[in-house]
């Protein structure tokens, strides 16, 4: 049997409440998605309920069930879209959202190039991406907008003179500062995996508060591999809050609250380095979005203001 035409998306729900109908979750829960195509998925075997296929558009959910599916639509939804923290005439910096590549991976792949290059459109600039950051990964990504720039840039990067740090929301209770320092390589299924001989990978922790079950950590990579934060943090014992692939949990548990986590928590919230026309110092920051603020709150004398 052919499969239909039609753009493919994917989901990751976590349940909050208890008592609601799962077609009615999902509408409300996935913007622009209409009930008609919640359940041609259902029918199709394309929604699975704690990893079980589900078939009932009524089955009731009980609270803290992950949900994922793949629904075809005909036509893509709206990306999540860059915004400009810093713009001038050799460069540009920009927060990413979580869930917009920052390169396209195939032709017609929306992306935060893409994004940037109709930003640009008619400007005379020829932006180069200097760094990337996974896809649901959010915050900071520098552009160059012409090849001296570029150079300068590029040199700075290669030779780590770039100063990175990363906000993470992690499980457990990290000691006050720690290190990884290993080899990685790529494993199966999209991980990356400790190795000897993998390439050189080390980062450096910091944490900066507290709360039951929780930590706010900042991480400064000094090396640039795959996945580096986030294998690093777990295996360390502190996985990111919502890193399926690395054994996060999707929820969040304390006495006041249950929350569901959207998505790994790590954010690119500062880049450190010099300006490469005129050589000053520059120091360019993301303040953490939206979906890191629930948890944020829970954390008495937070460093990090919204």
């Amino acid at each position: 049997m052919s499969r239909p035409a039609g753009f493919e998306f994917c989901f990751r729900r976590v349940v909050q409440g208890a008592g609601e109908r799962l077609d009615r979750f999902l509408a409300a829960s996935l913007e622009g998605v209409s009930r008609k195509k919640i359940k041609q998925a259902l029918d199709g075997g394309r929604i699975f309920v704690d990893e079980q296929v589900a078939r009932r558009a009524g089955q009731i959910l009980h609270g803290g069930e992950c949900i994922e599916g793949t629904l075809l639509l005909s036509e893509p939804l709206p990306s999540p879209q860059v915004f400009v923290v810093y713009q001038d005439s050799d460069m540009l910096a920009v927060a990413k959202p979580a869930g917009l590549s920052s390169h396209p991976a195939h032709p017609g792949q929306d992306s935060a190039l893409g994004q940037v290059c109709a930003l640009l459109d008619g400007s005379g600039a020829s932006p180069v991406l200097q760094h990337r950051l996974d896809r649901d990964t959010s915050g900071l990504l520098l552009f160059a907008l012409h090849e001296e720039s570029n150079q300068s840039l590029y040199q700075q990067f290669c030779e780590r003179r770039v100063g990175k740090s990363y906000l993470a929301l992690v499980e457990g209770r990290p000691p006050a500062s720690f290190s990884a320092d290993d080899r990685l390589k790529s494993g199966v299924r999209g991980r990356t995996v400790v190795d000897s001989r993998g390439q050189e990978a080390n980062t450096d922790f910091v944490t900066l508060a507290y709360t039951g079950g929780a930590a706010l950590v900042e991480a400064q990579p000094g090396t640039g591999r795959t996945h580096q934060i986030r294998v690093h943090l777990a295996i360390q014992g502190f996985p990111l809050l919502g890193d399926v692939l690395y054994g996060g949990a999707v929820f969040f548990k304390t006495a006041q609250c249950h929350l569901a986590i959207p998505r790994l928590l790590l954010h690119a919230y500062r880049l450190r380095f010099q300006h490469p026309r005129t050589g000053e110092p520059m120091m360019l920051e993301c303040p953490p979005p939206a979906d890191f603020l629930p948890l944020l709150s829970l954390f008495d004398d937070c460093p990090i203001s919204s």
